[in-house]
């Protein structure tokens, strides 16, 4: 199964409900906070397959009203080289 990892040379500071993210050393840094900070640590924390349902299970929000968004959010993190694919 494939999930996600920060790309190399991304720094990820998780302060709570705010995940700041950067490529270095040129950034910017992105702040990702309420639904995009979830969204992000369920991407880095298992399958790719299970992240809508993750997200929706800590927002309580119905998997099928999310899931384009949040399969929409990951891949905009991978094409800003901030997230890659591994194995899990």
């Amino acid at each position: 199964m494939t999930g996600y990892r920060p790309a190399p040379g991304v720094a990820v500071v998780d302060d709570d409900d705010v995940v700041y993210v950067a490529n270095l050393p040129e950034g910017p840094i992105v702040v990702l906070d309420g639904v995009a900070g979830v969204i992000w640590s369920e991407a880095c924390d298992g399958p790719r397959s299970t992240i809508a349902e993750r997200v929706a299970a800590v927002t309580d929000a119905a998997v099928e009203d999310i899931r384009g968004d949040v399969e929409s959010f990951v891949d905009q993190l991978v094409q800003r080289g901030l997230l890659v694919a591994r194995e899990t």
